[in-house]
């Protein structure tokens, strides 16, 4: 083999020192460029390597979602709550109280009474140029016992079935998965009423300022398809059959004929004006909580009869419950006759009114009263 030198000689290099290059696969003479290079190469070829390993368990993960997305629509739930896992909607009337067992005001006796003219006497009500309450919106401070008010409405009628419609517990952060699960629901009840056209269905929406309220928000198209999507279902599924009731609550202090809550919230307007009778369930009067306690206690052994009749204590100490700033509710006189049952000790110690006031007094932060207005209301009693 012949080799040319730096000056152009022929100088013949020996086989025996000859190299196959066939045999090697890179220059018998590497350089550090070289060395560089390829180091580079084997660099890029690793990097390459891990990055279509990482696309492939995206891809992987992706085609995952993508299957469990499809199986859901399969089940009916879209992409969030399924239908399928929608609560029981059926209330038992048979544990409810009935309304001669409520301390209701003057004015929801009185609206029972027209309630139950306009129900069960539909026929004359149009002849006069009426027409029977299809709906009734129910407000107030919370724990008034507006739930317990509606079904003690459903139990006045003979065999009437009773839904709890909690809207809240249909919604979902996907706008279709809230519509769906709302009018599988309405479907179910009225499917209901029509295969029983002689019963009364009374469907009870719990926290229905959360589909009543406007949303001018920059993402309010959400909650204002589904305010949208409760309208249709309210005129056109509940509304059109006779034999529904749909009884609205909520908690909100709103103005009815502003239309606004007292925070200064507005409330869809021709949603509101769907309500047949709009009807403030207030906290309970000094008379009301007086009957309460009376009802309460009245199958109750273990009890003082100053507290199961119409004694001077129980005028007194319902007086000082009633007061507007004490913001004593039905559930207040509950978290009371419990507090002070679990008070007494011994197996025949009855419930006397010192156990009731050392309830009280226990509460007085959440109450709101003074050691001053108590001292007042003891005093009042003679206990001091």
């Amino acid at each position: 083999m012949t080799k040319v030198d730096s000056i152009g000689n022929n100088t013949i290099i020996p086989k025996a020192n000859a190299v196959n290059f066939k045999s090697v696969s890179a220059s018998p003479q590497r350089t550090e460029f070289d060395t560089f290079v390829r180091q580079q190469e084997k660099e890029q070829k690793n990097a390459k390597r891990k990055q279509n390993l990482m696309y492939g368990l995206q891809a992987g993960a992706m085609l995952a979602i993508i299957a469990s997305v499809v199986a859901a629509f399969k089940m009916g739930g879209g992409m969030g709550k399924k239908t399928s896992e929608l609560k029981e909607i059926w209330s038992d009337l048979g544990k409810s109280a009935k309304v001669d067992e409520l301390a209701l005001p003057e004015s929801l006796n009185k609206f029972i009474t027209k309630f139950k003219n306009s129900v069960e006497n539909p026929k004359a009500l149009k002849e006069r140029g009426g027409k029977p309450v299809k709906s009734v919106l129910l407000y107030g401070p919370p724990g008034t016992g507006k739930t317990t008010f509606a079904k003690a409405l459903a139990r006045e009628f003979p065999e009437s079935k009773f839904a709890a419609l909690d809207v809240t517990s249909l919604g979902s952060e996907y706008q279709s998965v809230s519509e769906r699960n709302l009018n599988k629901a309405v479907d179910m009840i009225c499917k209901e009423a029509d295969s029983n056209p002689n019963k009364k269905f009374f469907v009870f929406v719990d926290e229905i300022d959360s589909v009543m309220m406007v949303d001018n928000s920059l993402s309010a198209k959400h909650s204002n398809d589904m305010l949208n999507e409760f309208k249709k279902c309210f005129t056109e599924k509940l509304g059109k059959r006779d034999n529904i009731i749909t009884i609205g609550a909520t908690n909100l202090p709103i103005n009815v004929e502003k239309g606004v809550t007292l925070g200064g919230k507005k409330l869809d307007r021709p949603m509101l004006d769907r309500f047949s009778e709009k009807i403030l369930v207030d906290l309970p009067t000094k008379e009301q909580i007086a009957n309460s306690i009376k009802y309460h206690y009245k199958d109750s052994p273990l009890v003082s009869e100053a507290l199961k009749t119409d004694s001077k204590e129980l005028k007194l100490l319902s007086e000082f419950l009633a007061k507007t700033e004490h913001n004593v509710s039905f559930r207040t006189l509950d978290s009371i006759y419990d507090a002070a049952a679990s008070s007494v000790k011994g197996d025949n110690a009855k419930v006397e009114l010192v156990d009731i006031l050392n309830t009280i007094k226990n509460k007085q932060h959440e109450l709101n009263f003074t050691d001053a207005d108590f001292g007042k209301l003891l005093k009042d009693l003679g206990k001091i």
